[in-house]
């Protein structure tokens, strides 16, 4: 089984491969990456220029009200929204997950 780190760099990879997929003009340009904290791993798109970051999401490490690999959307840049979890690392297929045609390219969705 892979461990957090592994699920969050395998997140990053298909994250940007899907957003060169949909939007040609990226390749090169746009990529993926994550920082870790405390309780959180932040998933951040990044430009090659460094002037345009911002966050894709955080994904759940240490908060006892969430499980570990939980998927929390960004309430901002160093905050994510604790009202719900929108799927875990650990219980999903992140290659179908991360669909080029959908908008989980820019964010966790959105709870309905």
């Amino acid at each position: 089984m892979k461990n957090l780190n592994e699920l969050c760099n395998e997140l990053c990879e298909t994250l940007t491969e899907s957003m060169h997929t949909r939007w040609k003009h990226t390749i090169g340009k746009t990529y993926f990456s994550y920082k870790v904290g405390q309780k959180y791993i932040k998933i951040i798109s990044n430009d090659n220029d460094g002037l345009n970051t911002s966050v894709w999401g955080f994904i759940n490490k240490s908060n006892p009200n969430f499980e570990e690999g939980d998927i929390l959307k960004a309430a901002g840049w160093a905050t994510p929204a604790l009202n719900k979890a929108r799927g875990n690392l650990f219980n999903l297929d992140i290659k179908t997950y991360v669909d080029p045609n959908s908008m989980r390219i820019y964010g966790p969705d959105y709870l309905r």
